[in-house]
């Protein structure tokens, strides 16, 4: 790994470690403050928020971090792309955000839950700046100002955790706690403008209106495959309550699902730092720079994320009970330990997960989610009924590895790099 690569992959391990702390503490402190059923309403909100916001994005945030990363020392190219993501940017931010209002009572009326519609109507403007940033965050990507990227990324977790102690001590009511998310993404769409305007030179983005059109078909052709993999985040959980399982199992695979995705933040941030890099070789036609950067990569991330995960696997049913201070969650012992066997044998192929996107292939990359997420629901449907909480947890580790297998072909078959 390069001197630069390695700076730049710790730098951002920083927000993996923040995302577990806040992510966690919110939840308990929600609880703890303010009752289960205010946490109940402040995650339906929030669901609901992040799929909005990914039709809000509407994929720009790809396009425009492949567009900027095959030249960022072009000034005048990254001014045009830049401003040609973020105008339709807007319209689709205002948009996501009406149809997410229009969308309260419906949602509301479907959880049986006044407090859902109120919730939302408070989180709202966070929907519209969290498109935004989303777009923001992938312009400071493709310029790979990765240690920016994750001192932004580690000020939304931060921001997060500012505005939950402000409405404790401001005492605002459970209906109101989703104002949360527009407090932290407000505040940081405002330091996002900051950084764009003190890194692109926007007055030099003549011709910006050509990239809107690239941006659009590119963006289209892959919103879908974002929506789908929000979906596919959440299906195991889903479908065990869909299936009867007592709320007690649930939350103790809930939480050693929430494990799972923490440790599938290591491969993201590796990923996050080698998308810039893999978007410039492929705009170049540099096949075999891409190769040789899975081959060195792979050399150290594999070790690495396969001793995690062993490790993980052998703390949980010591730390998290005793954490907790319920026995009863060493339940998820067998569950995690088998999602985390499903990370360490995808681990060779999880930082490249997003090649597809990286090549202009969004379209490609909608087939490849959907056939996941597809693995994934009928895993869970045939694994719950039999095996309970490790069915869904097989389920999950069939489908990552199914991801390994499906980008390692795409890979080579759409973009001629093996990987």
């Amino acid at each position: 790994m390069d001197t630069r690569l390695r700076r730049d992959v710790l730098w951002n391990l920083v927000p993996v470690v923040l995302l577990a702390a806040v992510g966690l503490g919110l939840n308990f402190l929600i609880a703890k403050w303010w009752g289960a059923a205010a946490l109940g309403v402040f995650n339906l909100v929030t669901i609901a928020l992040f799929a909005f916001a990914v039709i809000g994005a509407c994929g720009l945030q790809f396009s425009v971090l492949r567009s900027v990363a095959e030249a960022p020392e072009d000034r005048a190219r990254v001014a045009a792309v830049a401003l040609g993501a973020l105008a339709p940017g807007l319209v689709f931010a205002t948009a996501a955000t009406g149809l997410f209002l229009l969308c309260r009572g419906p949602i509301s009326a479907l959880h049986g839950s006044a407090e859902v519609a109120e919730g939302m109507l408070w989180a709202a403007p966070g929907l519209f700046c969290f498109a935004l940033n989303k777009i923001l965050f992938g312009i400071c990507n493709g310029m790979r100002r990765m240690r920016a990227f994750a001192i932004y990324t580690s000020l939304r977790y931060v921001l997060i955790a500012t505005g939950l102690v402000i409405c404790r001590v401001a005492d605002i009511r459970t209906d109101h706690l989703p104002v949360i998310w527009t407090f932290a993404e407000g505040t940081l769409l405002l330091i996002l403008i900051g950084e764009l305007l003190a890194t692109v030179s926007l007055t030099r983005g003549a011709g910006w209106w050509r990239w809107s059109r690239t941006h659009l078909d590119y963006g289209l052709r892959g919103v879908g495959a974002t929506l789908v993999q929000e979906i596919n985040s959440k299906l195991d959980v889903w479908m065990l309550g869909a299936a009867g399982i007592g709320k007690d199992l649930i939350g103790v695979y809930s939480l050693a699902s929430a494990l799972n995705e923490g440790a599938a933040q290591l491969p993201t941030v590796v990923q996050n730092n080698l998308n810039p890099m893999i978007a410039r070789s492929l705009g170049e036609a540099q096949v075999g720079a891409v190769e040789d950067l899975v081959r060195r990569t792979r050399r150290w991330f594999v070790p690495v994320m396969a001793s995690a995960c062993v490790l993980g696997a052998l703390a949980f049913p010591v730390v998290v009970p005793w954490m907790i201070g319920d026995a009863t969650f060493a339940a998820g012992t067998a569950p995690f330990a088998i999602m985390m066997a499903g990370l360490a044998l995808a681990s060779p192929y999880l930082p490249f997960n997003q090649i597809l996107l990286m090549a202009n292939k969004p379209g490609w990359y909608t087939v490849f989610i959907v056939l996941v997420a597809a693995t994934n629901f009928v895993a869970n449907a045939l694994l719950i009924p039999y095996w309970g909480t490790s069915g869904a947890a097989s389920a999950t580790a069939l489908a990552v590895i199914m991801s390994a297998l499906l980008v390692r072909r795409l890979a080579r078959s759409r973009v001629g790099v093996r990987i």
